[in-house]
């Protein structure tokens, strides 16, 4: 219902102090849902008890929040723990061939409870290559790409309605430095078989379990994703 002033003042009424606070005590009463001030506490009451706690998820790395979700794998460190991609799986490295694979532990589900918007941030860093290998019906040694694209609901996404999303890393075409430290940095960058790579997908969505992750398209027999971080935050306006 509307706010109604308890005092209305009108041509020839007397305009009292008193009068006129009481119409704005009515209207902090109206704009506080009919609670009256001193009722209100007036110190900073938000506790830990007040605070939903993340729920982890220690296998995939992830952190589902209230309104979404966070994490990715960190291996850092020498004894590094990848996460493979290959052409095994996505045609063998033929140019004609579109298909994405999903790449593993990266994907999860998240419970959209009513129509609003949605940003899926996220980013990885990888090591494409050495491939070397001659088989002739290959894209050419030189020109062996791995992308990496998000998905939305199926993988076949990742092509079909997210392959502008992707991004490249070209094939490491010289190899990997024998002498210690072995693979180095500089090696990479030289080769071009070393990529950090991130993006953003901002979009509409509406009630439903939905699935989010990563997938690739590799020309490439070995590509090691040495890290990679997810971000889904929705916003129901």
């Amino acid at each position: 219902m509307s706010y109604t002033p308890p005092t209305t003042f009108t041509t020839g009424t007397v305009l009292t102090s008193s009068a006129s606070e009481g119409n704005l005590e009515a209207l902090r009463v109206y704009l506080h849902t009919d609670v009256v001030a001193g009722d209100l506490e007036a110190s900073q009451w938000i506790q830990t008890r007040h605070i939903q706690p993340p729920e982890y998820l220690p296998f995939q790395g992830l952190q589902h929040g209230v309104s979404g979700y966070q994490g990715g794998q960190w291996a850092g460190g020498a004894e590094i723990r990848l996460t493979f991609a290959t052409k095994y799986l996505t045609g063998n490295g033929q140019p004609s061939v579109n298909s994405f694979q999903p790449i593993p532990n990266t994907a999860f589900q998240l419970d959209i409870r009513r129509s609003g918007g949605l940003l899926f941030h996220y980013w990885w860093e990888f090591e494409v290559g050495q491939d070397n290998s001659t088989a002739p019906y290959q894209v050419a040694q030189d020109s062996r790409s791995v992308f990496i694209a998000p998905y939305v609901g199926q993988v076949s996404s990742a092509f079909s309605s997210y392959r502008a999303y992707a991004q490249e890393q070209r094939n490491q075409e010289y190899g990997i430095s024998a002498t210690y430290p072995i693979g180095m940095a500089e090696t990479y960058v030289q080769g071009g078989g070393y990529g950090q790579k991130q993006g953003t997908l901002m979009m509409s969505t509406t009630n439903g379990l939905l699935t989010f992750g990563l997938a690739f398209h590799s020309q490439v027999s070995r590509v090691g994703v040495v890290n990679w971080g997810v971000n889904v935050e929705v916003f129901y306006l």
